[in-house]
């Protein structure tokens, strides 16, 4: 009966601990995705900043941009998942043309305006905060998992 009680308390404080680590998470989780709409907000600004300053004899057009005609190219960057296989992270190659790496800003212009190279960076921080936003959503989904066994065990006794 002893043993009983203090396995339940034990349970409980596991679950207390469960609960407020999943709090936790909640607040990165939404603290990550505000600054995910914060930075792709951002960089649609400066990609529309860029269009107006651009003005139409420079605007961006279809022809700029590779089709299945164009020269094969590798993505400077890709998702992979982490050794632990519960986690993504990003892998980033630097630019090679010899290896089929290139920056895709210079499809547009050699030197590029300053507004551009701003948005392109703001999306490239979108996606770091995707994949931390998508990590962040995976253990939350395992606390819960946890939470609901523990509550079940605690129920069966």
């Amino acid at each position: 009966m002893v043993a009983e009680k203090v396995e339940k308390e034990a349970a409980g404080q596991l679950l207390d601990a469960m609960y407020l680590d999943l709090f936790h998470l909640i607040e990165e989780h939404t603290q990550c995705k505000v600054n995910l709409e914060r930075a792709n907000a951002s960089g649609a600004i400066l990609l529309a900043r860029t269009r107006f300053q651009a003005g139409g004899s420079n605007s961006v057009s279809k022809a700029q941009i590779p089709t299945e005609n164009s020269a094969e190219f590798n993505a400077l960057c890709r998702v992979i998942k982490a050794k632990d296989e519960n986690e993504i992270n990003i892998e980033r190659h630097a630019v090679d043309r010899a290896n089929g790496y290139v920056e895709p800003l210079h499809w547009f212009s050699v030197l590029p305006p300053m507004s551009l190279r701003h948005a392109v960076t703001k999306f490239r921080d979108c996606i770091e905060l995707v994949a931390e936003s998508t990590n962040l959503q995976r253990q939350l989904t395992d606390v819960l998992c946890w939470i609901s066994k523990l509550r079940q065990s605690v129920l069966q006794q």
